[in-house]
C-alpha cells in the first residue's frame, strides 16, 4: 500500500475456525472464530484501519477444519477499503497464497500443539518458502449451507475475566485445577525450565513443551465449559515446572 488507508476491513468465510494475523498482530485476540455454527456459514467482517501500514502488509490466518477436513471450498479472505484519498480498493484470496499444514499439531475431538514445530516466522515477512504450497481453489462442496453474514461487534467473542484457581489437588486421575464454578473457555499453564519434548496433558488437549525459558499451554481452537481441569504428563516434567495457572472465561 503507497499509504496507510483511510478504513479497511476483512472479510472472511470459512468452513472452519480460524485466526486472522496481520503484520504479526492478532486481529482475533486470545480468541478463534467458529466458521460454521448450525450449518450455517459464518461470514465476519473485522476491522483492520489500525493493523495496516504503508508499504508491504502481511495477511497471514491459521486455520482448523471442522470434524474430518474438506477437500473442497474451506477459506474465502478479501480485505476492502477506501485510500486516503477516499478512492476504494479490494484485494481476494487468490492461486498466489501459499499453504501449508503445522507438522504435529491438530485439532478435533481433541486438540494437540507441538511447540518444538511451531516456527514463529510463519505470520511475518521473514518466513522460509519451503514446505509451502499454492492453495487449490474449488467451487466444489460436500453439502448445502446456508450464509449469514454480520460485522464483529467488540462485544462479541471476547474475553471476558482472567479466573485463579481456589484449590489444587492431586488423586489418581492426576493434578486437578478447580476454579470454583464453570465456565466456558480456557485454562492457561506458564511453564518455566521444562525440557524440550515432554508432554502436558488438559483435559484431552496435548501440549509437547519446547523447552524454552517460558512458554504457555492453552486450547487453541476446542474451547470447553469446565470447572476442573486435570492434567497428566511424563519424563522429567514436575509441578514446579508450572509457574502460573489461569482461567480465560470467553463471553460471547
Amino acid at each position: 500500500m503507497p499509504h496507510r488507508p483511510l478504513q479497511a476491513f476483512a472479510n472472511v468465510a470459512s468452513t472452519g475456525d480460524y485466526k486472522i494475523f496481520i503484520n504479526e498482530r492478532n486481529v482475533t485476540g486470545s480468541l478463534k472464530f467458529e466458521g460454521i455454527k448450525n450449518d450455517v456459514l459464518q461470514s465476519r467482517t473485522f476491522d483492520i484501519t489500525r493493523y495496516l501500514k504503508a508499504g508491504d502488509n502481511v495477511i497471514a490466518v491459521w486455520y482448523a477444519p471442522q470434524g474430518k477436513p474438506s477437500h473442497g471450498k474451506q477459506l474465502s479472505l478479501e480485505i476492502y477499503g477506501w485510500d486516503q484519498d477516499s478512492v476504494p480498493f479490494h484485494h481476494q484470496t487468490d492461486g498466489s497464497w501459499l499453504c501449508r499444514q503445522p507438522k504435529d499439531c491438530y485439532s478435533g475431538e481433541s486438540e494437540r500443539f507441538d511447540a518444538r514445530t511451531n516456527i514463529i516466522d510463519w505470520k511475518t515477512e521473514e518466513y522460509q518458502p519451503y514446505g509451502w504450497h499454492r492453495p487449490i481453489g474449488s467451487m466444489d462442496i460436500d453439502r448445502s449451507l446456508s450464509t449469514e453474514e454480520f460485522k464483529v461487534c467488540q462485544s462479541e467473542n471476547k474475553l471476558g475475566k482472567i479466573l485463579k484457581p481456589i484449590r489444587t489437588y492431586n488423586d489418581s486421575l492426576g493434578y486437578n485445577i478447580d476454579f470454583g464454578r464453570p465456565f466456558y473457555g480456557t485454562i492457561r499453564i506458564t511453564i518455566r525450565e521444562a525440557h524440550r519434548g515432554e508432554k502436558l496433558n488438559i483435559n484431552g488437549f496435548q501440549y509437547v513443551c519446547n523447552g524454552e525459558l517460558d512458554e504457555q499451554a492453552f486450547f487453541r481452537f476446542r474451547f470447553q465449559n469446565q470447572r476442573i481441569y486435570t492434567l497428566t504428563w511424563n519424563g522429567r516434567f514436575k509441578k514446579s515446572n508450572i509457574v502460573n495457572i489461569e482461567g480465560l472465561e470467553i463471553s460471547e
